[in-house]
């Protein structure tokens, strides 16, 4: 929706969202359906769980973590606002695996969403920072805990269930290097689809988002 203020009024009561169009690449991937078990496992601010709600009409179980407690209380008051009841928000450091997390999977999940921290290079029109505190270093330093993410989140999946790995990267290393390897160690995963945004041709932030389809 285009508009020509900001329509606080609407923010406040939880109406609309608002969000760059490159967010919701990840969530056409993902592709939920009414009944299944979803975990966003790097989820705050919850714009993309709130989306993913929507696209469920919720009608369905989601898991939304994070691991930063002032992130995660943002996103509970995010969702709560948004009317997204049906998201679970949980603190959960991926490295450090949560047990109530696993309490939560009962079986494992229908759908995996790992939006992944990243180096930001996507979002560098608003984040001017960036191009300034990156290093050569920090390429490989994201995509060792980017694989680690996804590693711990695997175990939560069921057969046949779908993970989309998703950044605001435009760097091959956080991203097509990061979904090879895992594909390359993983032999039940499949790639099934990768889409991309691009600012100079597509007119918004930059995106990278991977479908990968678990078969056993």
């Amino acid at each position: 929706m285009k508009v020509n203020s900001l329509p606080s009024d609407a923010l406040e009561r939880g109406h609309c969202y608002v969000q760059d169009p490159s967010t919701t690449i990840a969530c056409q991937l993902l592709d939920p359906k009414s009944g299944e078990r979803i975990l966003d496992a790097c989820a705050a601010p919850g714009g993309k769980t709130a989306l993913i709600a929507e696209q469920v009409k919720n009608r369905a179980f989601i898991v939304a973590c994070d691991r930063e407690q002032r992130r995660v209380r943002a996103m509970r008051a995010n969702l709560q606002r948004l009317s997204a009841q049906i998201a679970l928000v949980e603190q959960c450091d991926w490295t450090r695996q949560s047990r109530s997390i696993l309490q939560s999977a009962n079986g494992g999940f229908d759908r995996v969403l790992v939006d992944a921290p990243c180096s930001n290079t996507g979002v560098m029109r608003r984040r001017v920072d960036v191009r300034w505190r990156l290093t050569l270093a920090d390429f490989g330093r994201m995509q060792e805990r980017q694989i680690a993410i996804i590693r711990a989140v695997l175990r939560l999946l069921k057969p046949g269930g779908v993970i989309v790995y998703s950044t605001c990267s435009l760097e091959p290393e956080e991203n097509e290097e990061v979904v090879r390897r895992i594909v390359a160690e993983t032999p039940a995963l499949r790639l099934e689809a990768q889409k991309h945004s691009l600012p100079f041709r597509d007119g918004f932030d930059g995106a990278f988002a991977a479908k990968l389809v678990r078969s056993t």
